[in-house]
């Protein structure tokens, strides 16, 4: 597998497919794998894919970072994948490090995709991530604790049809897995984040993507995303909690290549 580098970090990615460039940035202890349900489903696209740093096979970190380091991060790795420009899709966390990547460095984004992200904290996600970061602390067993994760992350409706211990111990078994300090390091850029001061600087035509089951990031917080960045366009995803992507793989595409113009 192909590695870039920046700040001194190890970043492991991956090209695949055909057309149009698209840069791939996941969320909170996502990588890669996150995307495999709606990998085949953007065919008539070149996906730049990569693991952010402190997951996957990307290099741990030793400090506490932003998501403007990791938006030069995921800079960095559409360099080395050979393409001046392209169209960038962030989910979540990822989509604060999108936020930065455009208001950055306008001339590399074609067309942005902001799904379920914000432009600032309020109380209540405060809050949240303030338990997220004592759950990792304090619970030891790594199931229990991805099971609370979960919980929060998947809507009801996909809560109502899945085994969570079952469905968090297969992820476990694949190795899919992020340590204490990484993600406690992670939960760190989410808090700190705010951009809604600065978003009304962004040039690319933006999508804005909610889900009506999210109860991480309400629609309102999308909302004030979208209301932020001039023209931008707003969707949502039906059935779906925080990840549609994995909940609901074929709705979230279909409204992603509808907005990109894939074919």
């Amino acid at each position: 597998m192909p590695t870039t580098h920046n700040d001194g970090l190890e970043l492991a990615y991956q090209v695949s497919g055909e057309g149009p460039p698209l840069l791939i940035i996941s969320g909170l202890s996502a990588e890669r794998s996150f995307w495999a349900l709606s990998r085949p489903l953007l065919k008539g696209f070149t996906l730049i894919e990569f693991d952010n740093r402190d997951i996957g096979k990307s290099q741990r970190a030793k400090a506490a970072y932003t998501a403007a380091d990791m938006a030069r991060d995921a800079l960095a790795v559409l360099d080395a994948s050979g393409f001046e420009k392209a169209h960038v899709i962030g989910h979540s966390m990822g989509g604060m490090i999108a936020q930065e990547l455009a208001i950055a460095a306008p001339k590399r984004v074609n067309r942005l995709v902001l799904s379920n992200t914000i432009a600032r904290n309020d109380l209540y996600t405060t809050e949240i991530m303030r338990l997220f970061k004592e759950l990792r602390l304090q619970l030891d067993n790594e199931l229990t604790f991805g099971a609370a994760l979960t919980t929060f992350v998947l809507g009801m409706r996909t809560l109502n049809k899945i085994p969570l211990f079952a469905a968090v111990q297969q992820s476990l078994d694949a190795g899919l897995y992020q340590e204490k300090d990484a993600f406690i390091r992670q939960v760190g850029v989410c808090v700190g984040f705010d951009s809604l001061a600065r978003i009304g600087t962004i040039t690319a035509p933006t999508l804005a993507i909610y889900c009506d089951d999210d109860r991480l990031f309400s629609p309102a917080m999308v909302r004030e995303v979208a209301n932020g960045i001039p023209g931008a366009k707003l969707d949502e995803i039906i059935d779906s909690g925080h990840c549609p992507m994995v909940e609901a793989p074929e709705n979230f595409c279909t409204t992603v290549r509808a907005f990109l113009g894939g074919n």
